[in-house]
């Protein structure tokens, strides 16, 4: 437990401390399907399958089908965030260390909130190899083809594109994912190459006014809503550096190219796809130690994430050492 204020004894200073920037998380709780005061350690997400309705002759019997409800389990663990300062300690300071350390631990326990679901999607297992590297990638190249059974991965030399998004918009149309409530989810490197692109920052295709403020966060590209996640303590989007994700090697794209670079994973889904069980919400806590004659500051967090359905969840594999 760090309990040092060494680095920030006061002395002359006399304004109020920052507190050191981080991303204070919580960015993904809104794009999943949330379950909350979970009892135990699992949560089951069902999934229902279809029912089809056919002519019927007048007065034939009507045969009953089955929708198949199917289950996919997200299993809740126990997240803690503590740290603590020394009681005699905190008087060197001018500024109320219990109140930024609380600040400080939540911000941690949002940000695990979004790792959970990060994790969750990473560990999703994935079937269909698309290659998006095409000049005009709505018919996508190379010997895969676009199972609708499955999720598709959409990989390839080039970073995040307007046309790797375009084939997202593709196949979530054609499996008839619900056009409200789409997400895709990308690094800053990736957001950086986007905005490269005329059709992303000009007028003349969109409003969403990227120049004005350099941020595609929050709002709407293509009918998706982004999220553009930093680099996280906690891992954030997987990168792969040095090495080439392990789906890539059996792609029409040789890997060979691929074996120096860094290869982001980013993630396009619907919310009903992907659930987030919370036993125990986020809680922090702030108690008085005396043995230790130390402020202990805590958060909490009990919770598990799972994808639901794989049709409506993409994985796109992009090339961060690519970028214009």
């Amino acid at each position: 437990m760090s309990i040092s204020l060494t680095n920030v004894q006061q002395t002359e200073f006399d304004a109020l401390v920052k507190v050191e920037y981080r991303s204070r998380g919580f960015m993904l709780r809104d794009t999943v399907r949330l379950r909350t005061d979970i009892i135990g350690n699992t949560c089951q997400f069902r999934k229902v399958g279809q029912v089809i309705a056919n002519q019927v002759a007048y007065q034939n019997t009507i045969s009953i089908q089955d929708a198949t409800f199917t289950g996919y389990i997200a299993t809740l663990l126990k997240y803690a965030a503590g740290t603590g300062v020394d009681s005699i300690e905190d008087l060197t300071v001018n500024f109320d260390t219990k109140r930024e350390l609380a600040l400080v631990v939540a911000m941690a326990i949002g940000r695990r909130s979004d790792q959970i679901i990060i994790d969750a999607m990473t560990a999703a297992t994935t079937n269909t190899n698309v290659d998006p590297t095409s000049p005009t990638p709505d018919v996508a190249t190379g010997n895969a083809t676009v199972d609708a059974a499955n999720n598709v991965i959409m990989t390839g030399n080039s970073n995040m594109t307007y046309s790797k998004l375009r084939n997202i918009v593709q196949y979530f149309d054609q499996d008839a994912v619900p056009v409200a409530e789409r997400f895709v989810a990308m690094s800053g490197n990736n957001l950086r190459n986007l905005l490269n692109d005329e059709k992303i920052i000009s007028r003349f295709y969109t409003s969403n006014d990227a120049v004005s403020d350099g941020s595609l966060n929050y709002k709407e590209l293509l009918g998706m809503n982004v999220r553009t996640l930093p680099s996280m303590t906690e891992g954030g989007l997987p990168v792969n550096v040095g090495s080439v994700p392990t789906v890539l090697v059996n792609t029409s794209t040789s890997a060979a190219p691929l074996a120096n670079q860094s290869i982001r994973t980013c993630f396009a889904w619907h919310k009903m796809a992907v659930g987030m069980a919370i036993g125990q919400d986020m809680r922090t806590e702030v108690s008085y130690l005396p043995r230790e004659t130390t402020w202990f500051v805590n958060g909490l967090f009990f919770a598990g994430a799972t994808v639901v359905d794989n049709r409506g969840f993409f994985k796109i594999f992009c090339n961060e050492s690519d970028v214009t």
